[in-house]
């Protein structure tokens, strides 16, 4: 343990004590603290730095208020369990201490404690994982202690949608630097819902900004609609088409992932692809062979059923035809959900 010099913010005495036998996520404070170690970071300090880099994630429309909202109570709550367990500076917060967070009990919604469910313990290892992605993008960590963390993996058709912090690094990772590129423009579609086959085709007349939406023309597969953009799809498709429409001004074939030069129906599918292919490579989902061009597709339907709890919001935002099918994609078991299987009312 290196020394370490405590600085309180109250004059209470506060013993640090690792707990004994099962450990439970509850609503507990830590009183505020600040850590000055030697030469390393303290844990303390470096999610500051972490909150303060989320914050202009924000500001750049990359990660949502909701999700900014969510992943920091999260991570706070990482801090208080970690510190507790005697994790002092960044390097202690190692694997074993990330696991038992990740699947601490929890309280279920009858308020009894309980093993914590599937969806729950994704988005602590999620928030974990982004946070300590955030650390090296800062230069104050180069270690992932999510990374040997295995969860069920849900997949349909051997793909799965992207995690709420794979988006945002998604977005993050995607931003143009001197021009609007085409693989923003890929992801920003992608993202409200557009499926590979219909990127491609995509021209600037598409896009109805004054309602933050996207006309997607469907496929064999899929029906035509109208898609929401959220901020930052927006802003983005707005410099993309700002950009292309400077060399070539027909709003109506000027297109925004791929060049507006002819191709194939086949052809514009690839280009759209390999756009969206390089920018999973760039977050590191290179080598995860359940991550597709298509799961950040299905990332628009987990984020629809999320926000309205309806399975069929899911499939208008894909273009489906089954429900059975948006359920597969999001995840959702209906026919054993306890909601609409144990007899009773749904919980309120």
């Amino acid at each position: 343990m290196p020394n370490v010099f405590h600085v309180w913010n109250s004059r209470d005495a506060f013993h640090l004590r690792a707990p004994q036998g099962p450990v439970e996520l509850v609503g507990s404070t830590t009183r505020r603290r600040n850590v000055i170690v030697g030469s390393e970071p303290s844990l303390v300090h470096a999610v500051d730095q972490v909150l303060n880099a989320w914050q202009d994630m924000v500001a750049r429309d990359e990660m949502s208020e909701q999700t900014h909202d969510k992943f920091s109570l999260l991570l706070k709550r990482y801090t208080r369990y970690a510190t507790l367990r005697g994790a002092l500076v960044l390097s202690e917060a190692g694997r074993g201490i990330t696991e038992d967070f990740v699947n601490a009990q929890g309280r279920n919604r009858h308020g009894h404690i309980s093993e914590s469910a599937f969806s729950t313990r994704t988005v602590r290892r999620s928030v974990v994982r982004a946070a300590f992605r955030t650390l090296r993008e800062l230069g104050l960590s180069d270690q992932d202690p999510t990374r040997d963390i295995v969860l069920p993996v849900r997949t349909y058709d051997g793909i799965r949608a992207l995690t709420e912090d794979e988006a945002v690094m998604l977005r993050h990772h995607a931003a143009f630097v001197a021009r609007p590129t085409r693989h923003a423009a890929a992801a920003a579609l992608a993202l409200a819902g557009g499926h590979s086959g219909e990127l491609g085709h995509i021209v600037v007349a598409d896009i109805d900004f004054p309602r933050s939406r996207v006309w997607m023309h469907g496929a064999t597969k899929y029906e035509p609609r109208w898609c929401h953009l959220d901020a930052w799809g927006r802003h983005v498709l707005a410099e993309r088409a700002a950009h292309v429409t400077a060399q070539h001004p027909d709003t109506t074939t000027a297109r925004l992932a791929v060049s507006s030069r002819p191709a194939s129906d086949a052809a514009l599918q690839a280009r759209s692809c390999v756009a969206l292919g390089d920018l999973l490579r760039r977050i590191g989902l290179g080598t995860d062979p359940h991550v597709k061009p298509a799961s950040a597709t299905a990332r628009a339907a987990v984020e629809a059923f999320e926000t309205t709890g309806h399975i069929e919001e899911a499939a208008r935002r894909l273009g489906l035809r089954s429900l059975d099918r948006a359920a597969g994609i999001v995840g959702y078991g209906w026919r054993t959900d306890p909601a609409c299987t144990d007899g009773g009312m749904p919980d309120a």
